[in-house]
């Protein structure tokens, strides 16, 4: 993955008053019941991340994290530690806007377990 450096440094642009989601996120997602798995490479919010299908933002999918059944806050730093160059893996459920709805995996387990794990929390506090 020789563009993630490439990568990182359009995203520290972005973190800094530069584009949005919608001027960083361009890639098209997949249909309801389809699967996407890539690096995430933009986080936008506390629900909302990019998942790089290639070097370009072209290629990144605009994803919403599903709530789950324990709705978690929508901390960004939490989601950021959580996610941010790490692979996903995440099944759409829904459309909502330009982004789609997702339930998502890191390392083959669910997200919402990975951002409330104690360790994750204390470690999306450095984020800040």
């Amino acid at each position: 993955m020789a563009w993630l450096g490439r990568a990182a440094l359009i995203l520290a642009l972005a973190a800094f008053g530069g584009p949005t989601m919608a001027g960083v996120c361009k890639g098209r997602p997949p249909p309801i019941g389809g699967t996407i798995e890539g690096a995430v490479l933009h986080v936008v919010d506390g629900q909302t991340l990019c998942v790089a299908l290639g070097p370009t933002p072209d290629r990144w999918v605009p994803l919403m994290v599903a709530p789950s059944l324990t709705p978690l806050p929508r901390d960004r730093d939490r989601l950021m530690a959580a996610t941010f160059s790490k692979r996903l893996s995440c099944h759409v459920t829904a459309v909502r806007g330009p982004a789609s709805l997702a339930e998502c995996a890191v390392d083959g387990r669910a997200l919402d377990s990975v951002m409330s794990d104690p360790a994750m929390i204390t470690e999306a506090k450095a984020w800040r």
